[in-house]
């Protein structure tokens, strides 16, 4: 699986000297694209949490004010790093950033990253050029996690297409029925909390893909997501990718919490799965 790039950018009214400090002060960055906490100096660490729940961690690469930041990240401290690079420049009075984000290996991690610079620099935008704090966005972004695992798809996909496998890290299995159409149920508990999720299977691929509606019952909905748990061979292992998407067909007053709930579980979901399948392996 090949990773490639994304570029993205955006022209503001608003001069470099004005556009700069959006990019690199805690306090400005709060108002477009999340909390951030970093050191500035070369492989400096920094560490970014966004309003709908989101979060990166890395470090910094190089810092030229006010021309240029090069970092990495790993979102949800994932396998899977990415360099981001931003470039700012003169455009008549005003200025523009060219943002490019590498190492994205899925589509499913590409289609994020594309409604993540579209709306985090819509954002900056409304910030820098308007002067209204824009950091409120995302709630309908997909939440996508991907693990390194080193086993074969083969290995890995009992993990994922049956009741006892999925009993071990996604939840306590009352039914699954592993065919199109069929039904699924499972019980688990969040934050004190019963929580029950059913739907259907949309697509059972062996070895390779497993794509479910996805409904958390009794959270008023009124609708339902989509999750796909994917493996891709790689060498010396399978990467695993969760992708939950669709928080935008629900009810949009549950849509922000029930996207924060799953930026949050996932990730600690997929970490069963990890410790489940390679409990002596460490981290790629």
């Amino acid at each position: 699986m090949e990773a490639v790039s994304f570029t993205h950018f955006r022209s503001f009214r608003s001069p470099v000297s004005a556009i700069w400090p959006c990019l690199t002060l805690p306090h400005r960055l709060a108002g477009w694209l999340g909390e951030a906490d970093f050191d500035l100096g070369f492989n400096g660490t920094l560490s970014l949490r966004t309003w709908n729940g989101d979060a990166f961690h890395g470090r910094v690469v190089a810092a030229v004010p006010p021309a240029k930041l090069d970092a990495t990240w790993r979102l949800f401290e994932s396998d899977s790093e990415s360099r981001v690079s931003w470039r700012l420049s003169g455009d008549g009075p005003g200025s523009r950033l060219t943002v490019t984000q590498d190492g994205l290996r899925t589509r499913e991690e590409r289609d994020h990253a594309r409604l993540f610079w579209r709306d985090a620099l819509d954002a900056l935008h409304g910030l820098a050029d308007e002067g209204i704090p824009s950091g409120e966005w995302g709630a309908a972004h997909p939440v996508t996690v991907c693990a390194f695992l080193p086993r074969t798809a083969a290995d890995l996909w009992p993990a994922l297409s049956t009741a006892a496998g999925l009993s071990k890290w996604v939840a306590t299995v009352e039914e699954f029925d592993p065919q199109p159409g069929g039904a699924f149920r499972f019980r688990s508990r969040y934050k004190g909390h019963d929580v029950i999720e059913q739907g259907t299977i949309q697509e059972i691929v062996p070895d390779s893909r497993l794509r479910l509606s996805w409904e958390w019952i009794g959270e008023e909905w009124n609708g339902a997501t989509e999750v796909l748990l994917a493996l891709e061979p790689e060498a010396g292992g399978t990467t695993c990718l969760v992708a939950h998407s669709g928080f935008d067909r629900i009810n949009p007053d549950r849509a922000l919490e029930a996207r924060r709930n799953y930026a949050t579980g996932w990730p600690e979901v997929l970490s069963d799965l990890k410790r489940l399948v390679s409990p002596l392996a460490t981290a790629r």
